[in-house]
């Protein structure tokens, strides 16, 4: 079976689980595995002394449990394998990696993904602010890579975004993709205030605004045209090819689309999903 962590410890210290990812123990047996080293607040300890070990890493997976939330960075940097994770985990999962399949089962905290460089992100619950995002001081977010969300995001998710592609299932907060770049971004539930504020490139692809468009975008953004685009298509399959199920309304069907942010050259796009139309029955009376 895959090497797998189970966590026991009941420290309420911050740990640093940056070297908790495939490559990390690779040819490594369990005895081996357990004498890796994790920073506990201002200290050290050894994973076998927070994790029941179980398994072996040949085949290049790693499976970590149990309730993670004072665990941050978590995969933080992995470029090979499969990470998989069952339970909330703390901030900076999958932050800066570039390559591999990280799945988390359950809920994290901010700047998950932050300036991810490559493979692919799957947290099937909530993410915190700053998905995908640039730190502080830091000129470009996200680079390349996936990630998708089933739950709700954030603030700031896709700040600085220079590639790649995002999805979250539910509701987003303020400010997604300010300042983006490039790359494209799907919300497919209710969006909070101020979408694409100073994006100069991009996509944000956005389906929960229905009539409320004109109301919620910033007006630096200009309505253009409603056509279809068939590049979203592209995109829901790639989506669906990882469990994550675009609507309808903008995978297959006519979008309106926004240019802006004007303020600052107006290259970027939002595509907006274009609400159903409805039937009015009159009475003859």
């Amino acid at each position: 079976m895959a090497l797998t962590l189970r966590w026991r410890s009941s420290t309420t210290l911050p740990v640093d689980g940056s070297p908790l990812k495939p490559e990390t123990f690779r040819e490594r047996t369990s005895a081996d595995a357990a004498r890796v080293a994790l920073r506990v607040g201002n200290a050290t300890a050894d994973v076998g002394d927070l994790f029941e070990i179980e398994g072996d890493a040949a085949d290049g997976a790693l499976v970590v449990e149990g309730d993670l939330t004072h665990v941050d960075k978590l995969g933080r940097g992995m470029a090979t394998g499969s990470l998989k994770v069952r339970g909330d985990v703390g901030p900076r999962l999958g932050a800066e990696m570039a390559g591999g399949l990280l799945d988390l089962d359950g809920s994290c905290g901010d700047w998950a993904g932050a300036e991810m460089a490559g493979g692919v992100l799957r947290i099937r619950g909530d993410a915190g602010n700053s998905l995908g995002a640039a730190y502080p001081g830091s000129r470009r977010g996200m680079r390349e890579g996936l990630i998708l969300v089933g739950g709700s995001a954030g603030d700031d998710v896709g700040l600085l975004m220079r590639r790649g592609a995002i999805g979250v299932k539910g509701a987003v907060g303020a400010g997604l993709g300010r300042n983006m770049i490039a790359g494209t971004i799907y919300a497919c539930g209710a969006v909070g205030a101020m979408p694409g504020a100073g994006m100069k490139r991009g996509s944000l692809v956005l389906s929960g605004l229905g009539e409320d468009a004109e109301r919620s975008l910033s007006p630096t953004f200009h309505f253009a045209v409603r056509l279809p685009v068939p590049i979203l298509g592209v995109y829901a399959s790639l989506f669906h090819g990882h469990g994550f199920v675009v609507p309808p309304s903008v995978s297959s069907a006519e979008v309106d689309r926004y240019n802006g942010d004007l303020a600052v050259g107006g290259q970027g796009e939002i595509l907006v999903a274009v609400p159903p139309s409805t039937l009015r029955l009159i009475s003859p009376h």
